[in-house]
């Protein structure tokens, strides 16, 4: 009789952690096979296809109008080296649209950043915080 070596969900949602989390932070699949291997010993393969199977559904954005969204930007420290960090979520259900990621602020990357939200999601009323 052949069974299957089914890995138990608990490892599973560590793996997704170690690799969607801390992603930003330079955790490639094999790292993250690696720090895994401390619990269960898994490849890097295995860890890629449950991030294929266990990725959060994606919306089709063309479908999809948004009224209202709230736009922030903040500057993180990444290593040794300054990048910032846009966000837009939607001002009603707190949902993040859109992320991205930029060496610079100023105002050509701004209107990259929303001119691709219009693009998926339509024209908008837009707020700017400035915390």
């Amino acid at each position: 009789m052949n069974t299957r070596n089914r890995t138990p969900s608990k490892y599973i949602c560590y793996g997704l952690y170690l690799y969607l989390y801390l992603y930003f932070s330079g955790l490639s699949l094999r790292k993250t096979s690696e720090r895994l291997s401390y619990c269960i010993k898994r490849n890097h393969v295995t860890i890629w296809n449950w991030i294929q199977k266990y990725q959060p559904k994606i919306i089709k954005t063309k479908q999809r109008r948004i009224c209202e969204f709230i736009v922030d930007e903040t500057l993180l420290k990444v290593g040794s080296e300054y990048t910032w960090l846009w966000v837009a979520i939607d001002a009603k259900s707190k949902e993040i649209l859109s992320l991205s990621i930029s060496k610079e602020r100023n105002m050509f990357v701004a209107q990259r950043f929303l001119s691709n939200i219009v693009r998926d999601y339509g024209k908008h009323v837009s707020s700017f915080n400035r915390w």
